[in-house]
């Protein structure tokens, strides 16, 4: 983070977007966007957005590309592994599916890296 020098009391301060990607908010910060997130949307004034009535014209952005999905694939469990893995994920806190994925990923790499050697 780089600060600019001081003009008129205020002090400038220019970012990477990298920067303020990785910026925490500020406990005051935290606190108005908690406020604001608490106000019902009858309570925000939206007088000064002009309504959009018309939508000829738009064109969609040139640049727009969908992300690739990743690749994946099926696999088929028994009843009582995926019944294990149901449970433990459970107790766990997390979905099953993200539970044995992961187990297959450790796995996996363990057996990689055995081959290796």
């Amino acid at each position: 983070m780089k600060k600019a020098t001081e003009t008129n009391k205020s002090v400038t301060i220019t970012m990477t977007l990298d920067e303020i990607r990785k910026r925490k908010p500020t406990k005051r910060e935290r606190t108005e966007l908690a406020a604001l997130a608490a106000l019902p949307d009858e309570a925000i004034d939206t007088s000064d957005i002009p309504e959009i009535t018309a939508t000829t014209g738009w064109i969609r952005n040139p640049f727009f590309r969908r992300p690739e999905a990743p690749d994946t694939g099926t696999i088929r469990l028994n009843a009582p592994d995926l019944a294990v893995a149901q449970a433990l994920s459970k107790s766990k806190g997390v979905p099953y599916e993200a539970y044995v994925q992961q187990l297959l990923h450790v796995a996996l790499e363990r057996e990689l890296l055995a081959s290796r050697q």
